[in-house]
Order: C-alpha cells, then sequence, then structure tokens
C-alpha cells in the first residue's frame, strides 16, 4: 500500500473519530439539560474545522494513465507502440554491430470496400489471414505488426543492405496480396509496400518509420507496388487521383 493511501485511512478514521466525540458530546449536552448556545457552538465549530482540515490533507487521487495493450485484438500481432520499442532497442543493437536494420511498412489498399461489400466479418477474416501470412513468412528475428487499421509492418533487425531490404519487401508484398478464401469467396486485396533501412536512410526510430511510410506513399502513388525511400521523396509526393473502378475489389464467389 502506497503511503499517501496510508495517510488517506489515517485521516479518514480521525474525521470519523472527532465526528463521533462531537455527536457524543452533543448528545450528553442533551441529556443533562445544557442549552448554553456558547457550548454547543463550540462543539459544531470544532468538528467543521476537523473536517475542513482532514479535507485539505487527504491525498487527492487520479486514476492511473491506461496503458495501451501490447498486442492487436484482432490478430493478435504487436502494436504499433510496441512494435516501435522493439525499433528503440534494436537500432543501437544494430549501430554497435554495423548492421542494417529495415522497416517495411505495408497498406492494404481497398480494405474498406470489402466491409462495405461482404461484411464487417469478412473483412476482418481477410486481416487475421494477412497477419497469419506475414507471420509464417518471415524469420524468427523478425517482428511482425499491425499499425493501423489496414496497415502492416516488418521489422527486419538484420535487414543485410538497402537491396536486400526492397528483395524482403518484394516478397512479402507478393504474399499478402495472395487470393484469400473467406468463406467460400475468393477475395484479393491490392497492397503496396514502403521501407526504409538504418542507418541508410534513418537516424533514430521515428526518422525510420517516417522514411518507411514516405516510401508507402510514393509506392501506392506510383503503383509500383514496393519502393524503397530515397532522399527528397517528400518533395515529390502529391495525393493520386483514385477512379470508381479503381476503388472495386476483386471478388470472386465459388
Amino acid at each position: 500500500m502506497t503511503g499517501a493511501k496510508v495517510r488517506g485511512r489515517a485521516l479518514a478514521r480521525a474525521v470519523t473519530l472527532g465526528l463521533t466525540l462531537g455527536v457524543v458530546t452533543l448528545a450528553g449536552f442533551a441529556a443533562f439539560g445544557l442549552t448554553d448556545p456558547r457550548a454547543i457552538g463550540g462543539v459544531l465549530a470544532a468538528d467543521l474545522v476537523l473536517v475542513a482540515t482532514c479535507a485539505y490533507l487527504l491525498p487527492t487521487s487520479q486514476p492511473p494513465a491506461e496503458t495501451p495493450p501490447p498486442h492487436d485484438g484482432l490478430t493478435g500481432l504487436p502494436t504499433r507502440a510496441t512494435l516501435m520499442t522493439q525499433v528503440e532497442r534494436t537500432l543501437p543493437v544494430a549501430g554497435s554491430e554495423q548492421e542494417a536494420a529495415g522497416l517495411v511498412v505495408f497498406d492494404l489498399d481497398r480494405l474498406a470496400d470489402v466491409n462495405d461489400t461482404l461484411g464487417q466479418r469478412v473483412g476482418d477474416l481477410l486481416l487475421r489471414s494477412v497477419a497469419t501470412r506475414l507471420a509464417a513468412a518471415v524469420r524468427d528475428t523478425d517482428m511482425v505488426a499491425r499499425i493501423g487499421d489496414d496497415e502492416f509492418a516488418v521489422l527486419i533487425p538484420q535487414a543485410g543492405s538497402a537491396t536486400a531490404c526492397l528483395e524482403t519487401a518484394r516478397r512479402l508484398l507478393d504474399v499478402v496480396q495472395r487470393p484469400a478464401d473467406l468463406d467460400g469467396i475468393q477475395v484479393r486485396i491490392n497492397a503496396a509496400a514502403g521501407g526504409a533501412v538504418y542507418p541508410v536512410h534513418a537516424a533514430t526510430p521515428t526518422e525510420l518509420f517516417e522514411r518507411a511510410e514516405t516510401a508507402l506513399r510514393s509506392a501506392k502513388r506510383s503503383r509500383a507496388g514496393a519502393v524503397l525511400y530515397e532522399v527528397g521523396m517528400e518533395g515529390d509526393l502529391a495525393p493520386a487521383a483514385v477512379t470508381a473502378r479503381d476503388r472495386r475489389p476483386a471478388l470472386h464467389s465459388r
């Protein structure tokens, strides 16, 4: 038990005892017919001072801040916060061992259309399928996470090189885009991937995330599939036009 709780309980007992004594005293006055206003007022004033003092001294407690869950409730994968913690642990080790560490982020295109067309349950099945595929396609040293509604990420502590990281991103993108059989419905959802490598493209965990996501935006705009970050890429990005035809998911009922 914390010191604040101990003090709080002690003060509460003091208030209870003081009020009880005050009530007993007033009852004694009444029993003996004592009606002196000054005596009664003195007892009431003492009780009020005791209550006010204890209220001032009682520690103010605030509910503890909610800690975000370490894993996503739908897929069971680590969350973005958990992945960031792992990135923060990985980069110093990679730096000391002069090892390239890569981060690849994936965005599932048209997931909202799958939810609207086939229902939220099928959309959830699709997300679980993607999570299972990615987890099965990486090494034990890698970490797969769900970092958004339709976004996943893979941390590659031993990426080897920027070129190797891009090859891994392309391989995993192929895994993500394979058709999935969901309750008798063949669903294939397009995706894009963006990657960045420490220390080639970023010096900090935040920079690594930002530049991988910049590469992802470039991949989505250019429809190049998987893209690795390049210097100056931010200035080249512009909103991509999306037509009604592009928004339709590929669905095939068996």
